[in-house]
């Protein structure tokens, strides 16, 4: 069987039409030029799930924080949500409403809404390193609101 093309330049804008409408694009990628240096920080898997999203200008906030031996972050909020890694050690995360007591530790992550009451606490004998962010209204000045205890007390 011999197939003749006519018109080479139809068949083109039709291949390309029939794979535009597939959702298939060519990927062009721009390597990295000049001295360039990357330095991850922290890498954590997160079981949480996780919903974002702004419609109004927001601030991201990167912070270290280092929990002591038997230190904990009191029962607290944020205007925005958290998105943290454990970086070293471990910490117990306790959540309002569900309150069940999390085990976060090195190499994991978590994510709390937005206004959620919740506490970290280090119950081990070693510090905890913790590389936490925040996405909050633009401008915002105060990331922790104090909260009543919750889940108890502790």
């Amino acid at each position: 069987m011999k197939i003749e093309i006519r018109h080479p330049m139809r068949l083109v804008a039709l291949s390309w039409a029939a794979v535009s409408l597939a959702g298939v694009t060519a990927a062009v990628a721009t390597p990295p030029s000049g001295d360039t240096t990357r330095n991850e920080l922290a890498v954590g898997k997160v079981t949480d799930d996780i919903n974002i999203q702004r419609s109004s200008p927001s601030d991201f906030h990167i912070q270290q924080l280092t929990l002591a031996p038997g230190a904990n972050s009191g029962w607290h909020s944020h205007p925005g949500p958290e998105y943290s890694v454990v970086k070293a050690g471990e910490v117990v995360l306790e959540r309002s409403p569900a309150c069940a007591p999390i085990t976060v530790k090195a190499g994991q992550g978590f994510f709390t809404p937005g206004g959620m009451p919740h506490m970290a606490h280090n119950d081990s004998s070693a510090p905890a390193e913790l590389y936490v962010t925040y996405t909050v209204p633009a401008g915002a000045t105060n990331l922790r609101i104090d909260s009543d205890p919750q889940c108890g007390g502790k």
